[in-house]
């Protein structure tokens, strides 16, 4: 088995092992409509298993690749092991049983020039007493960087969620919305070549879901990253993934892999298109099958 470093979980703990000082590299990104075989994986995870204390079996036997410049959801009922996967893979806990690998290599590779990862909560998680040009510097400030340097970053990951307008306020005069770009923002800050979002929308109302979909997407293909992000909504999912990666509960195994074979850049006429319908259908007859095997507790 190939042990994974296990992180205390808080926000501070995850933004100063996951920034870097290193410029941005380039030389890895991958169009999102490459050829998909050619490239290499960044995630690769076998026979994963997770088993808490108490003897809950949150994870058996996930095997998954995740391939550089991807976008794969992961969606499932509730204790399907989503989220617990998708912490594996962010390095903030420990499988009990399998391996897996980061660019092919152990956890100690990550944080280095074209292998930076970030990690987007549930919730916003931002400090109250702080605003939001604050907030979205503190992973910079945790690695003591130039201050120069540290406002350069700050500026443009505002300007990528549309916040610069918002710099000086406080979370609280923040729309839900607006605090959850400030919490991409904090991530993006980093410059990560690997973004991993744990179901950061779903909390949000329709029309501001939507538009923060159409942001991401665009932001993924502008960036060249690769995205794994668990929801529990089929037609989020459709809409952003190349893949979407289906779940079972008791105990959470991945049971289809199923592919979205359309083009990108996807805008709002993809939503009331034939094919959306088609692999939403597909995509919810497996969540169908997903959720009866939970309840009969086949594996």
């Amino acid at each position: 088995m190939t042990m994974i470093r296990e992180f205390s979980g808080t926000t501070m703990d995850i933004t100063e092992r996951v920034s870097n000082r290193e410029d941005v590299d380039v030389s890895n990104k991958v169009a999102p409509t490459g050829d998909k075989r050619s490239r290499r994986p960044v995630i690769q995870a076998r026979n994963v298993d997770k088993v808490y204390g108490n003897g809950t079996t949150a994870l058996k036997d996930a095997t998954i690749d995740i391939k550089q410049g991807e976008f794969v959801s992961l969606l499932g009922p509730s204790g399907c092991g989503k989220s617990t996967l998708l912490r594996i893979m962010a390095g903030l806990g420990e499988a009990s049983r399998g391996t897996i690998k980061w660019w092919e290599q152990d956890y100690d590779v990550v944080g280095e020039k074209g292998r930076k990862l970030a990690f987007v909560f549930q919730n916003a998680t931002l400090m109250p007493w702080a605003k939001v040009r604050g907030n979205v510097r503190l992973p910079l400030d945790l690695e003591k960087y130039v201050a120069g340097d540290v406002d350069k970053r700050v500026e443009q990951a505002l300007d990528m969620v549309g916040l610069s307008r918002f710099a000086d306020a406080y979370p609280r005069e923040l729309s839900g919305g607006m605090q959850m770009r400030a919490s991409i923002a904090r991530a993006l800050v980093t410059q990560p070549n690997l973004l991993l979002m744990d179901e950061p929308f779903g909390a949000l109302d329709e029309m501001t879901r939507n538009k923060l979909n159409d942001d991401v997407l665009r932001l993924w293909q502008e960036n060249g990253w690769t995205i794994v992000f668990v929801t529990h909504s089929v037609y989020e999912a459709v809409y952003l993934s190349s893949r979407v990666v289906v779940m079972a509960a008791r105990p959470g195994r991945i049971v289809e892999d199923i592919i979205i074979d359309e083009p990108f850049p996807r805008h709002s006429d993809f939503r009331v298109s034939q094919s959306f319908a088609q692999y939403c259908k597909q995509v919810s007859f497996a969540l169908e099958k997903a959720s009866a095997m939970g309840q009969e507790g086949k594996v």
